[in-house]
Order: C-alpha cells, then structure tokens, then sequence
C-alpha cells in the first residue's frame, strides 16, 4: 500500500504532467492526452503514468509513442517544478482499468438489453393470465 508520501508525490506529479500536456507540448499525436493517474515507487524515482487510451488502439499507439518521446522533457520539467530531490524516471501506458471499464458497461449493456426483450416476450402471457383473473373475480 503507498505511503502518505508516494501518494502526495504522485498527485503532484500527474498535476504537473497534466499540464505540460496542456501548456507545453505541441506534439500532434499527444492531443486527447490525459493523465488518469499515477503510480510512485516508494523511492519516488520511478513514476508509471497511466494516461487515458483514444478512441482506435492505433490512435492510442501513436499517443503512447509521443509520451514516450516526449518522457526526457518531461522528466527535464518535473525537476524544475517539482521540489524533490530527484526527478522521477516518467513511464507512459495505456489506463487498462478504462478500457476494462468499457468493456463491463459494453456487457452490462447487452445483459440489460435481452433482459428487456425477454420480459417484452414474456409479457403478452402475462397480461393475459392477469385478465383472465379479472374474468374469475368478477363471476
């Protein structure tokens, strides 16, 4: 489990990171970039920087590939924004919780979707045994 320091240090740093994405990189395949979060080692000398996947995996590839081009002038920028000792060596991937995520609602989704059909099959009978109960109560 992180430390209380990791864990202010990685806020600090997915901050950081966030906007040098925003503000300072103009690299085309970076545009969409966006830091979900970040994973400190207990040394704080490594940084995993989960970033959100794009819309086709190749797009994701691509942005992936700009992060990771742009890693030394990032990891150049923390040291001057950052008050730690050390900059953190910055590791770029793809947040596979998100796309994990997608794939559950993708299936929540579809379960919710039969449900629905099979209650509109299954309602007609329904129906029909509930009037004929009318009919019974009534003689």
């Amino acid at each position: 489990m992180p430390g209380y320091r990791s864990e202010r240090a990685s806020q600090r740093v997915q901050q950081e990171i966030s906007l040098l994405l925003y503000r300072d990189l103009s690299d085309p395949r970076l545009v969409g970039a966006n830091v979900t979060r970040v994973a400190m080692s207990a040394d704080l000398r490594y940084a995993r920087v989960y970033v959100s996947p794009l819309a086709t995996e190749k797009e994701s590839r691509q942005m992936l590939d700009g992060l990771r081009h742009a890693a030394g002038y990032i990891r150049h920028r923390l040291t001057e924004s950052l008050d730690m000792k050390f900059a953190p060596e910055v590791r770029f991937e793809i947040d596979e919780a998100i796309i994990k995520g997608e794939r559950f609602l993708q299936v929540l989704e579809q379960v919710q979707a039969e449900e629905r059909a099979r209650k509109k099959i299954s309602q007609p009978r329904q129906i029909k045994s509930a009037r004929k109960l009318k009919l019974k109560r009534k003689k």
